[in-house]
Formats: C-alpha cells, sequence, structure tokens
C-alpha cells in the first residue's frame, strides 16, 4: 500500500499507544489474563524515521529522535513537512550510541523528559510503568525502563512496515511475554533489558 500526502498536508506518521485494541488511557484499570493492570506513564523515543518506496530511500526526517509520550497526544505525530509517496517506513526504537554520546541535550532529548540516566550517561529508550496484581513489589508497583547502548547490552532496536501513515504501538504484547512476578523492575542495562528489547519489535503494527 503506498500513501501519498495531498497538496495540502504534509507526510504525517502517527503513533498510537493501544491496550487491548483500545487507544491507552492512563490510570485505567485494566483486566488482562489473570492480571489487574493500570499504566502510569509511557514513553518510548523514536529514531532515524526513514521513507522508502521499491526498496529505495526517498526521504529521511529531519528530527533524529522524536519522544512520544502518552501525557500529550501532540507528541504522537511526526510531520515531515514535505510531499512524497512511500510504501514502507524504518525506524529505531530509542537513541542511538553516536546521539548518546553527543552531547545533545535539547529539545526532545533534554533530560527534563525524564528519559535520561545521569548516572549511566545514556538515554531510556522505552518506559513503562504502573501497578500490576502480580507484581511482588511495594504497592504492586512495575518499572521498565529499557536502555543501554554498548554491548553486550545495546537495547537500541529496528522496525520496518509497510506504511499506510498510522502505527499502533499494542502494549498488551508485552504483558503476553513478561512474567512480572519475576521482571518487575528493570531499570539499568542488563540482560533482561536486552531481552524486553527484543520484543518490543512486535508492538508497532501498521493500522487502517
Amino acid at each position: 500500500m503506498s500513501f501519498q500526502s495531498d497538496a495540502q498536508n504534509a507526510v504525517k506518521i502517527a503513533f498510537q499507544p493501544k491496550f487491548k485494541g483500545e487507544n491507552l488511557a492512563l490510570n485505567k484499570v485494566y483486566y488482562f489474563k489473570n492480571d489487574t493492570l493500570n499504566i502510569s506513564n509511557f514513553k518510548c523515543y523514536i529514531s532515524n524515521l526513514t521513507y522508502y518506496k521499491n526498496d529505495s530511500i526517498v526521504h529521511a526526517s529531519v528530527k533524529k529522535a522524536h519522544l512520544i509520550d502518552a501525557k500529550d497526544s501532540s507528541t504522537f505525530v511526526i510531520s515531515e513537512n514535505v510531499f512524497f509517496k512511500y510504501d514502507e517506513i524504518r525506524f529505531n526504537i530509542g537513541v542511538d550510541s553516536l546521539t548518546n554520546v553527543s552531547g545533545i541535550f535539547e529539545g526532545d532529548l533534554d533530560p527534563a523528559n525524564g528519559m535520561y540516566w545521569t548516572w549511566q550517561s545514556g538515554y531510556i529508550n522505552f518506559k513503562l510503568e504502573g501497578t500490576s496484581s502480580l507484581s511482588p513489589a511495594r504497592k504492586n508497583k512495575f518499572y521498565w525502563h529499557i536502555g543501554g547502548y554498548s554491548p553486550p547490552f545495546n537495547t537500541l532496536r529496528q522496525v520496518a512496515l509497510k506504511a499506510n501513515g498510522k502505527v499502533s504501538i499494542q502494549l498488551e504484547k508485552l504483558f503476553e511475554e513478561i512474567e512480572i512476578l519475576e521482571d518487575y523492575q528493570v531499570m539499568s542495562p542488563n540482560d533482561d533489558a536486552v531481552q524486553i528489547a527484543d520484543k518490543l519489535v512486535f508492538l508497532f503494527n501498521t493500522t487502517h
């Protein structure tokens, strides 16, 4: 499927966080399998967004890193301000190693956005927080802060999608794959973070 912006509108990609087919609502109680969940915070970086037509690059997004924040729906849309045809998009979930060490701390990369480890000197690629009835932590909380850009804990992942301008982020898939009873707190670059990063690719799907 090929998507083309019309004469009045720039090419845009709209990312929509979802849970069980519905648009994600923060602080809403979700019943999923044998768990009772409440998601209070979701953020992730989309970087190096590139558009393809017949396997050839037609445009690379000028904005290298874009922060999606579930608390602000205006962050869900990436607009290119130019017009072109494309049939595929490719992007990274997270911030690449070059950006991590470049010292660029402004805009979406500002540490004030809560996506930077000062103690680790690196960005959090994907953050999901909330409560789960299965979590043994205090007040049943869980924290998944997935980051790390150096081997063996590189958590940057690439996604390629046949595009029509809309991408859903199906967060419930994480809860199908992760045992919260064991991995209720992942907050540093480690083996658990790498394993969760591998699963993030499958959250992103083209919607109609």
